[in-house]
């Protein structure tokens, strides 16, 4: 993964050959752009986390985990990704543990067992994502609102409200392009640049990154929070912008892909059927 600084602040990473991300493309409005760029410069550790390249056998891991997640809806076994591919159990139990140090899932303490795979997570975050048939736990609320365009499918998004514990729901459509619903209408998201250097977005971050039913109420809930934050407020549509460039590119394969890659490929469609 190679570092893309096309300006100062709008550097991305290259996961792939000629697949870039964030994809700042997928933003439009300054308070997205603020958003991007804030995170880059706040959270270093986890760009130096994504700059080196992943091997193809790693990329192709992580793909086939967070594609079998979505399909089971649950996290998935060492031994269900290896059927899917001519890479065995032990060798997927190895570059699992490879994609946490690079932060991109998260195993139990001790074991090979996925506990997250950003966007999803076993734990219960009050982000709920129906995708398909299966409802998941997402770490955020930006995750939740990248689930739609990582998978190219609409979603609904249930969630509540950071202060008041009132309900919050959003609809995408056109493959998480766009909104379809919001209620209530006011609803905002708080995008936090918290970041403990080595460790995990799931732990630092992601707790804050959360929906406020209006403007007022998360005012309300800043004012309280010792020390102060540091992030920007965003509107539903704007968040959407951020989770679609960030999640939108995670599972984008060039259309010239490697043999391997389609062979792999078609081994995860006829497993899943």
């Amino acid at each position: 993964m190679a570092i893309d600084a096309t300006t100062s602040e709008e550097l991305s990473v290259e996961i792939r050959p000629g697949v870039c991300r964030p994809d700042w493309s997928a933003v439009t409005t300054p308070a997205a752009r603020h958003a991007l760029s804030g995170r880059m410069a706040a959270r270093a550790g986890l760009l130096d986390k994504w700059s080196q390249a992943l091997e193809p056998n790693e990329d192709l891991v992580w793909r086939m985990a967070l594609d079998l997640y979505a399909e089971n809806g649950r996290p998935p076994r060492a031994s269900e990704i290896a059927a899917c591919s001519d890479i065995s159990a032990e060798r997927v139990r190895v570059v699992l543990h490879k994609l946490q140090l690079r932060d991109l899932v998260g195993l139990e303490p001790g074991t090979d067992a996925i506990r997250y795979a950003y966007p999803f997570t076993e734990t219960q975050t009050g982000h709920h994502v129906a995708l398909k048939s299966h409802t998941l736990n997402s770490l955020c609320a930006i995750d939740a609102l990248g689930v739609g365009r990582m998978y190219r499918s609409d979603v609904t998004v249930e969630s509540r409200c950071q202060l008041s514990g009132g309900s919050v729901r959003v609809t995408t459509g056109d493959e998480g392009r766009t909104l379809r619903n919001v209620s209530p209408a006011g609803a905002v998201v708080w995008y936090d640049f918290a970041y403990e250097e080595g460790g995990a977005a799931a732990n630092s971050c992601c707790p804050s990154i959360a929906f406020f039913c209006s403007e007022e109420k998360l005012q309300r809930w800043l004012d309280q929070q010792t020390p102060p934050r540091h992030g920007v407020v965003l509107s539903i549509e704007e968040a959407l912008e951020v989770g679609r460039a960030i999640f939108g590119p995670v599972l984008t394969v060039p259309s010239a892909a490697s043999e391997e890659e389609s062979s792999a490929s078609s081994k995860l469609r006829k497993a899943l059927r």
